[in-house]
């Protein structure tokens, strides 16, 4: 397939895929596809995401601060990328984070709506046995902490539906690259992380839930944000770091953005011209 070829079918795949949705925030993103057999390992190994370009990576000097104050890379610095896998039928979060104070109360806030269906979804105000069902039922709230052992004792979890956000629906890798944690010095992680993605979480596990199949072209909803807590581990001070901006994205799922799940590209060895690249040739013409 030429070029032109190639720009009319992602060009298609966006139209399709927003026609059938309702917006969130912002500008779209795109989640990489993993080709079969080439998913993360979830080893801690940066190697499994070479093959994500710059197109699909999230920086953060484009992110933007809730409480208002600028970006200082000397202070926080990430990238940080979204994939899928058709074959595992599981998502896939992987990060690179530089923190100048980091310690373990800092972390991942990750959102997802896998049906793009919006609304609130947890913090609903109506009585126990409505919240312990409904609670990121129908879009999730984790915390990843991973590679760092947080002080709230987790490496990973889910509010709500404590199940959804283990082994084996939540698994992860990772290392601390430079530095120590928890000594309020500089130091720098990595880590990944896959996620089974459920449009319909029930208390009372997987038998009772409805998982979300992956489709390529389709438009799913997540907000992404880093808690930046130095020099005090009790409060977010003035930085609360977030690739939408989405205000009350912890509850609300109409706060989260739009990302579209990009076709399969062959490796990089073997192709000239990625999907991205094409994508961005056309956005810049």
């Amino acid at each position: 397939m030429n070029r032109a070829s190639l720009l009319a079918v992602a060009v298609l795949i966006v139209v399709f895929a927003a026609g059938g949705a309702v917006a969130h925030l912002g500008e779209m993103k795109y989640m990489y596809q993993f080709p079969p057999g080439l998913e993360p390992e979830l080893d801690g190994e940066m190697s499994d995401w070479d093959i994500v370009g710059d197109f699909y990576r999230m920086r953060a000097e484009n992110m933007f601060n809730q409480f208002g104050a600028p970006m200082d890379l000397s202070d926080f610095n990430c990238w940080m990328a979204w994939g899928y896998s058709l074959a595992t039928n599981k998502a896939y979060f992987g990060y690179w984070v530089y923190d100048d104070m980091m310690h373990n109360t800092e972390k991942w806030s990750v959102t997802t709506d896998w049906d793009h269906t919006g609304g609130q979804f947890r913090a609903f105000g109506q009585g126990d046995e409505y919240e312990k069902r409904w609670d990121c039922a129908q879009a999730q709230r984790y915390d990843i902490a991973a590679p760092i052992f947080s002080s709230g004792g987790f490496y990973t979890k889910c509010l709500g539906k404590a199940w959804v956000g283990v082994d084996p629906y939540v698994q992860w890798g990772g290392k601390v690259l430079s530095g120590d944690i928890g000594t309020f010095e500089p130091a720098e992680i990595f880590g990944e992380v896959s996620f089974v993605p459920f449009d319909d979480a029930h208390p009372d596990g997987e038998a009772f839930s409805i998982i979300h199949q992956f489709r390529e072209g389709e438009i799913v909803g997540i907000e992404t944000n880093w808690g930046d807590k130095d020099p005090n581990p009790a409060s977010y001070d003035d930085a609360y770091w977030s690739v939408f901006g989405g205000v009350g994205a912890y509850q609300d799922a109409n706060q989260f953005g739009d990302f579209l799940l990009a076709p399969v590209e062959i490796p990089v060895a073997a192709r000239s011209n990625t999907w991205g690249q094409i994508k961005s040739s056309f956005v810049s013409e």
